[in-house]
């Protein structure tokens, strides 16, 4: 079990950005492609930040629980966290015009999902 939720962490997110957000880049119009991520983003980052908090208490409760362990489903919680607490900021930015603050929050956005996702593969390795 305590592979396991990290290992759904990784999927989760080569799902989403790889198959997901890509075909509803190229199906949707730029309108309703606007509407689906507005819906989806926040569900995708409230659901690894769950993910990442079962994942902590899994390696707490576990009997040899790593340091390694516990430092990556903590940094997985607190990062996807942060992504889902940012989303009004980007969606405002947007709704402004504001490409700057977009971009920053964006950035963010995308460099804790991809810390996450290295994260959560190295964990069976340093767990």
């Amino acid at each position: 079990m305590q592979d396991f939720l990290p290992g759904l962490i990784v999927g989760a997110i080569i799902l989403q950005v790889t198959i997901i957000a890509p075909s509803m880049f190229r199906t949707l119009d730029l309108e309703n492609f606007g509407k689906a991520i507005r819906a989806i983003w926040p569900k995708f980052f409230a659901m690894i930040a769950i993910l990442g908090a079962l994942s902590t208490a899994v390696v707490y409760l576990h009997n040899d629980n790593s340091f390694y362990a516990l430092i990556i489903s903590v940094t997985t919680t607190v990062l996807a966290t942060i992504c889902y607490a940012i989303i009004p900021a980007t969606n405002r930015a947007t709704d402004e015009g504001d490409q700057k603050t977009f971009n920053i929050l964006h950035r963010i956005s995308v460099g804790f999902t991809i810390t996450i996702l290295i994260l959560n593969i190295a964990f069976p390795f340093l767990s």
